[in-house]
Order: C-alpha cells, then sequence, then structure tokens
C-alpha cells in the first residue's frame, strides 16, 4: 500500500521537535503539496531548515504561540490566501507542568489548559469554516494515555488531554455532515528531546529509560516516525473510515 497526500494541504503545529518535525517530513515524503509548519521556537532543527530552504514554495513555517488566536489566524490566511484552504489539520503542539494539581500555580494551569485545549478550539474557529465551504477535511489530535488514565504528577496535562478527546468526539459528530473526519491519537511515551532531556534531568537516565520502556507492555517507548507514519495514514483517503476515534498508540499501557 502506497500512502499518498498528493494534492492535499496541511499545518501541522509543533511542528520544530518529535512528533511534529516528523511529520512534517514523513507528509513531505508522502507527496503533501503544501504544508504550513507552525512553532513557537526561535531556533528550528537543521533537518527543517534545510526542508524551508529547499522547498520554499511547498513548505512554509510560521512562528506563533498556539495559545494566541492570532497564530490561528495567520496560519489560516496564509493558508487560504496562497493554498486556497486546509486540507488536514494536525493538533501537535502541546506543553505540560509535572506536578500534582493542588502545587499548580493559576499561571501554570493556564499555560496547559490554553495550550493543550483553547488552541484547539482557534483552530476549530479559523479552519472548520474552510474545510465546511469545501465539504472536506481532516483533523488530526495528538491525544495521550494521560487523557484515559489517571497517571501521578499529569495534574493539568491528564484533564486538557481528556478535554482534548471529548473534543475530538465532538467534533466528529458536529462536521460530519460536511465531510470533515476528527481522530485523536492517544500516545504512549515517544522518545523525543523532551524525554531524552527529562532522562538526563532524572540523574539516573537509563533507569529513568528503563522505567518507561517497563511501563509499556511491548517493552518500549515509541519513536516520533512510526507516529508520524499513524498520522500518515490516518491523513490519507484509506482512512476515510475513521472518525471520532481515540486510537491508542501505547505499548498496551492502557490494557493492563
Amino acid at each position: 500500500m502506497q500512502i499518498s497526500l498528493s494534492g492535499k494541504t496541511a499545518v501541522v503545529t509543533g511542528a520544530a521537535s518529535g512528533v511534529g518535525l516528523a511529520t512534517v517530513h514523513q507528509f513531505v515524503e508522502s507527496g503533501i503539496e503544501h504544508l504550513i509548519a507552525v512553532d513557537c521556537a526561535t531556533e528550528l532543527p537543521g533537518s527543517l531548515r534545510n526542508l524551508l530552504d529547499s522547498s520554499p514554495d511547498r513548505v512554509q513555517f510560521l512562528r506563533g504561540d498556539v495559545k494566541e488566536r492570532s497564530t490561528h489566524e495567520q496560519y489560516a490566511e496564509l493558508a487560504a490566501r496562497k493554498f486556497g484552504g486546509v486540507d488536514v489539520l494536525v493538533n501537535n503542539a502541546g506543553v505540560s507542568v509535572v506536578k500534582p494539581i493542588h502545587e499548580h500555580t493559576e499561571q501554570e494551569w493556564d499555560y496547559v489548559m490554553d495550550t493543550n485545549v483553547k488552541a484547539l478550539y482557534w483552530s476549530a474557529k479559523m479552519i472548520l469554516p474552510m474545510m465546511m465551504q469545501r465539504r472536506s477535511g481532516v483533523i488530526l489530535n495528538t491525544g495521550s494515555i494521560s487523557g484515559h488514565v489517571g497517571i501521578l504528577k499529569q495534574g493539568a496535562y491528564g484533564p486538557s488531554k481528556g478535554a482534548l478527546h471529548q473534543m475530538t468526539r465532538q467534533m466528529a459528530i458536529e462536521y460530519a455532515p460536511y465531510g470533515i473526519r476528527v481522530n485523536a491519537v492517544a500516545l504512549g511515551t515517544v522518545d523525543t528531546p523532551i524525554v531524552q532531556w527529562s532522562a538526563e534531568q532524572s540523574g539516573n537516565p537509563e533507569g529513568f529509560l528503563k522505567m518507561l520502556r517497563d511501563n509499556h507492555p511491548i517493552g518500549r517507548i515509541a519513536s516520533a516516525q512510526e507516529v508520524a507514519c499513524f498520522f500518515t495514514y490516518l491523513a490519507s483517503d484509506f482512512a476515510t473510515f475513521f472518525t471520532g476515534s481515540i486510537l491508542s498508540m501505547d505499548g498496551g499501557f492502557i490494557a493492563h
């Protein structure tokens, strides 16, 4: 099966690292016609810079924070003006504060909720009208095992991902009559720069990574590339009967 995104335009948030960066590259490899990569990073990884330099008409970068309405207005306007709309929106940007709920400051709580939840509202407000007019579109949301089960020190993060999962279901039902599909992928631990940084900060990197591997019955954590491949499948015309699904990609975590 050869998965192709030929002729499609995509927006990917959180595009400068981890799953977002892998998804940008996989979408390009799968023939995406146009892509807008969105991230608040001031320093871009070399692979993304190379992509922007080699394909400036195909891949564009928008620096912006998804907490802010203006970021969503900017990428929606850019997509409409230059590419005629958006076929695939990947809401991938997310943040976490590793604390119990009562230890969060109000600012930390709002930071997580505004980034992980309200950003979905802003993206829906800006992108759904274009998709409704075209009577087609795909929205993919990066969920988490923390939205399914309670995990220690996931104070605001767990509730934010639970809200993301329910927003996925709500949008799927609301916009199915317009030919719009909305799904979330509830991820287990993924090998990303933030996970490696957390391992270093733990003081026992190998012990930390072993703990993460042992938490997943399959005995390992995911790679960003395999997540990106699954996103690519869900964005493609092979997945047209998927909508309203919270698809667990977690190495068996919530099954045990």
